[in-house]
């Protein structure tokens, strides 16, 4: 068999097995809302970790974070930090989260804000937000993934064709299982993007000539290259800070991980998180070791995003690069098909049930859920072909863009003296002024996203204090919280 051969047979059994995982899915669904969503409430603990992880690492974590570890310095460090936030947030606000939706039946991400807000222009512009800050990330996972199995292919398949193969693909095991077949799909994906993470960094790091070595010529060229502020000057403490806030809070509030708050089949799925999410971040030596190994191998590449891509191509065999970029493509992949499925949910249940078709049965908004994911596909896939964008600066703007939801969320769980309308005045004020930083100040989107939110919380806090206190929304707060401690 020769090495073309091997590597389109690689490239074929990678796209095709989450079709069979799909059937899988598809003999076991159900035609219901809750199904298609959340998969009835019933998602086992292990699918819960699996296409948890598999949606939180995307290709913003696998090429992305080479990257800066390559022109920025040990700044990503950050990244295990941000882990263990993330673990920890996600049981603490997941399993209040889980216990609502499974009371009052959300389905929707935006679901929460309505219910306890109970004002339209609230939830329609959070709806809004999330679509507004998904759509981007999902065009860069599919856009990262494609480009990766172009050059695994050696140029037979285009990018372009390789995004309308991907999407394809998931639309059709959406179509079969909805998040049941995403979930499976995920497990997949999984276990391929932690292997191939490691993998990437052991080989990239021997080709270099090992750990000992590969550091201490790193420190001899520069040592910025191995403290803050790094070589460049400006990865120093505070975008240290920046990252480590906002980027888990901005994935914990994107539309794809309310869908995973609802799901599980038990709250008790919630206490394990902390602890394998914390474990998992061992990953990040992988991207550590090869955006290091970058600086020896191939110096003074300005697009710092291809680095992990260009020392496979000239460092491994043909056949273990297409495994190894089979594998970064997963992490596109598996939260690509995330972020469609949680938009679809979006505008089947913000937008068309309450808006256009509110009389609508079960079954038809299935029917109108499934051809949102096409829509939504669609959409992406023009993006991609005229809009390739850049992994880090899309990645850090929308994730910094649905944090902006974070204090609601936790006014909503937590605080009574919440205020819809300082609420919402501060959602608007952290994103406008994360636009107007990111297009216009010469520094990292995470400045803009971390000082938006928190500017986003002195006028929620501020205007909740200051504002007649919501009688109506106060007792439901109340007795929200008093039901979940009741439950336990």
């Amino acid at each position: 068999m020769t090495p073309s051969t091997s590597i389109l047979m690689i490239i074929f059994f990678f796209l095709i097995f989450p079709l069979v995982l799909a059937e899988f899915a598809r003999n076991r669904s159900l035609p219901t809302l809750e199904d298609f969503f959340v998969q009835s409430r019933k998602m086992p603990s292990v699918m819960v970790f699996f296409t948890v992880y598999s949606t939180w690492i995307s290709v913003f974590a696998f090429l992305g974070a080479s990257a800066y570890f390559y022109s920025k310095g040990p700044v990503y460090m950050t990244t295990i930090g941000w882990d263990v936030l993330f673990g920890i947030l996600f049981m603490i606000l997941g399993r209040r989260i889980w216990q609502y939706g499974k009371s009052r039946r959300y389905i929707s991400p935006a679901a929460l804000f309505e219910d306890v807000y109970r004002w339209k222009p609230l939830t329609i512009s959070i709806t809004l937000i999330m679509f507004f800050f998904t759509v981007p990330y999902l065009q860069i996972q599919l856009s990262g993934g494609a480009y990766l199995i172009e050059i695994a292919s050696g140029g037979l398949l285009s990018r372009e064709l390789c995004g309308l193969i991907f999407y394809l693909i998931i639309i059709i095991y959406l179509w079969a299982g909805g998040l049941r077949a995403v979930a499976l799909a995920d497990i997949f994906y999984g276990i391929l993007v932690f292997l191939s993470m490691a993998a990437v960094g052991i080989l990239l790091i021997r080709q270099a000539g090992g750990i000992d070595s590969v550091y201490q010529q790193i420190y001899l060229l520069d040592p910025l290259n191995l403290k803050l502020p790094g070589p460049s000057k400006e990865a120093g403490a505070f975008l240290w800070l920046a990252l480590f806030i906002t980027v888990p809070i901005g994935a914990l509030m994107g539309p794809q991980m309310w869908l995973r708050y609802y799901a599980p089949a038990s709250k008790t799925t919630f206490a394990l998180m902390p602890l394998l999410i914390s474990l998992i971040s061992i990953q990040s030596l992988g991207t550590a070791l090869a955006g290091n190994a970058g600086i020896l191998l191939i110096p003074g590449i300005s697009d710092s995003d291809t680095i992990v891509p260009r020392m496979l191509l000239h460092y491994a065999t043909p056949v273990v690069t297409a495994l190894l970029f089979c594998g970064i493509a997963s992490a596109a992949l598996s939260t690509a098909n995330s972020q469609i499925h949680a938009a679809a949910a979006l505008y089947t249940m913000e937008i068309h049930h309450r808006f256009l078709k509110s009389k609508a049965s079960e079954r038809q908004l299935v029917a109108v859920g499934k051809w949102a994911v096409l829509i939504i596909s669609i959409i992406a896939y023009i993006l991609l072909l005229f809009n390739p964008g850049l992994i880090i600066d899309t990645g850090t703007v929308a994730l910094g863009g649905t944090s902006q939801l974070f204090p609601m969320t936790l006014g909503a769980l937590f605080w009574s003296r919440s205020n819809k309308r300082a609420g919402l005045a501060g959602i608007l004020t952290g994103v406008f002024f994360l636009l107007i930083y990111a297009f216009l100040a010469p520094y990292p989107a995470s400045y803009g996203a971390l000082i938006g939110l928190a500017l986003n919380g002195l006028v929620f806090i501020g205007g909740s204090l200051l504002l007649p206190r919501e009688q109506e929304t106060s007792d439901r707060i109340r007795r929200y919280r008093l039901e979940y401690h009741n439950a336990d």
